[in-house]
């Protein structure tokens, strides 16, 4: 029973019934990472809306804080890769960050426009620390899932072990996020562990999950790996490839 609560259920990318729904498919649930990743759009909100509107219930981003300590969308240290223009977020205010453009024309845009656009619509928002917090950093977090109200969907996830320390008065699930496949006593740590798809076996996604922590496999982009890693039991997908993931998911789940 626990099993069919986490993983996805066919009402989430089909109209069947959820109940008749939970009883066949074994499908993990999809996590689109950075929203919908084509030219200029991840990261962003018209990524968020688009994978919301073409059928996934969470999405993956990434935050890092100005200097003015905001929380801020960007993956990169700096905003060069997806933006117009250069330079580190961290050395940015709030207003020359937003100031900035992408490649398709899209503000990048703050935590709170993220979780104002997905609150009610998604399911699940992962976000990913990609800096450790200050105080002040901890506080604009903290007011911003207040504000949100998204103590209860919104996780937190990050590489480093010392931000999570760092924001653990957040009250909001929390997850490791990994190069390589951590023990099972340190998944255990964390209401969830993110690893590198290659990574996990099907012995260690049960060890993982018999310690108590979800597995999120990262970042999954071919059928061949959907189809092992649904084998193993992993309880969520996160992949560039939402749409198409969700058509393999709804045959699997027909089959």
């Amino acid at each position: 029973m626990i099993m069919l609560l986490t993983i996805l259920t066919l009402a989430e990318i089909t109209r069947m019934p959820a109940a008749a729904a939970a009883a066949t498919c074994s499908a993990p649930s999809v996590l689109s990472h950075r929203g919908y990743r084509s030219a200029g759009l991840e990261n962003t909100l018209a990524a968020f809306d688009r994978a919301l509107k073409t059928g996934s219930a969470r999405v993956e981003f990434d935050v890092r804080f100005t200097t003015d300590h905001h929380p801020v969308l960007m993956h990169d240290a700096t905003v060069d890769r997806t933006t117009t223009g250069t330079g580190q977020v961290a050395v940015m205010t709030l207003a020359r960050f937003r100031a900035l453009r992408t490649s398709g024309g899209q503000r990048p845009p703050t935590l709170d426009q993220a979780l104002a656009l997905l609150r009610g619509r998604a399911r699940e928002a992962l976000v990913e620390l990609k800096q450790i917090p200050d105080s002040a950093d901890l506080r604009a977090l903290h007011d911003t899932y207040r504000r949100q109200s998204a103590f209860q969907w919104a996780n937190l996830a990050s590489f480093s072990s010392a931000a999570l320390r760092a924001v653990d008065s957040i009250p909001a699930r929390k997850g490791l996020v990994t190069r390589s496949a951590p023990s099972a006593a340190l998944a255990g740590r964390y209401a969830f562990v993110e690893v590198r798809y290659d990574q996990l076996t099907r012995a260690r996604v049960r060890a993982y999950r018999n310690a108590g922590a979800d597995v999120y496999a990262r970042t999954a982009n071919n059928r061949d790996a959907w189809r092992r890693l649904a084998d193993y039991g992993v309880t969520h997908i996160l992949t560039d490839q939402s749409t198409a993931y969700l058509a393999w998911a709804r045959q699997r789940c027909r089959s």
